[in-house]
Order: structure tokens, then C-alpha cells, then sequence
């Protein structure tokens, strides 16, 4: 993982979170966020998605960048996901290899009044934990039907599927 020396330096409240295992270097404590601008990281790996417990992405190798910018007691959350996850192919239902790129901005506010236009967190708590966003963020970024390239199905699922058509294909030598 690589996090910028200024969030080293200047921030080492949002740094030690950052370099914390599990999911939980996921969350940022918005209460120790002061002006700035705060960049961080993250090489989201098979791990990070058998952890979250879904079933929509079996794993992967992406790049999530994450800005956070206090702006008048809220704050402005920059996400940004590029690299491969794996799904399993609609056709086939063997895993295939896709790729994601995304691009999200949402608002952020300490408060327990829950809004959809808005992230809320409890300012109780005032820790934003951002592994549900970034997943969000990278399964949106995927193509509604998951399929393999024409030729690269299983081709016993190929031939099943063959099987199963209520329209012969028509033979090109009649």
C-alpha cells in the first residue's frame, strides 16, 4: 500500500488508520481531519473482497484512491477504482476476468439524520469506513451482463447450452 508522505507528515491520526489490518484501515476518523486535503491508497486484493462477504465479485487487483476534504463541517469524498475483478460469467458461469474503472464524489456530514444524498456518519463516532464505498463503487463500475470474449465459455457449457436452443442454427453449406 502506498500513502502519500504529506498524509504521513501532516495528518498521522488519518496515517495510523490507513496502516491498520483488516478492514478497519478502511476508516477514517473524521474528527481528527483538520484543513487540507487528504490522500490515500489502497491495492484492493482477492483478501479485501472475501472479506466483505459478497457474492457479486469473487476478487481482484485494484487500485482505489481516496481524497477527503473537510469543506464547512462536512466533508467532500473523492473516490477513484481502476484495475481487474474477478465475476463469474453469466454464459458460462465459469470466472472471468473484467475490468473496472470508476469514478465517484459524494458529500459527507457528521450527523444521525440519515439523507440518500448525502454519506451521514454518526458524530459520535465520526469514523467514515470506506470498504462498502469502494466496493460500491467498483461494482457499479462493471457491465451489467459479465461474459466471456466470443470463444472463451467452457466449451461443455458451450455445447450444453447448444443443446438446449429452440432454434436450430442454420447450416452455411445448404
Amino acid at each position: 500500500m502506498h500513502i502519500p508522505i504529506f498524509c504521513r507528515t501532516f495528518a498521522p491520526a488519518f496515517w495510523e488508520i490507513c496502516c491498520m489490518n483488516s478492514l478497519e484501515k478502511y476508516e477514517v476518523d473524521l474528527n481528527s481531519l483538520k484543513q487540507g486535503v487528504y490522500n490515500v491508497e489502497y491495492k484492493l486484493s482477492d483478501n479485501f473482497f472475501l472479506s466483505l462477504e459478497q457474492q457479486e465479485i469473487l476478487g481482484g487487483d485494484v487500485l482505489a484512491k481516496a481524497e477527503v476534504q473537510p469543506v464547512g463541517g462536512n466533508f467532500v469524498l473523492r473516490l477513484h477504482v481502476e484495475g481487474k475483478v474477478s465475476v463469474t460469467c453469466d454464459r458460462c458461469l465459469d470466472p472471468m476476468t473484467q475490468e473496472v474503472v470508476g469514478d465517484e464524489e459524494l458529500l459527507v456530514k457528521l450527523t444521525a439524520v440519515e439523507d440518500e444524498d448525502i454519506v451521514a456518519v454518526d458524530p459520535e463516532i465520526g469514523v467514515l469506513d470506506l470498504s462498502w464505498l469502494l466496493y460500491e463503487l467498483i461494482e457499479i463500475s462493471l457491465p451489467i451482463v459479465h461474459s466471456h470474449q466470443p470463444g472463451e465459455c467452457n466449451p461443455q457449457m458451450e455445447e450444453l447450452l447448444r443443446s438446449h436452443l429452440c432454434v436450430q442454427p442454420e447450416d452455411p453449406e445448404e
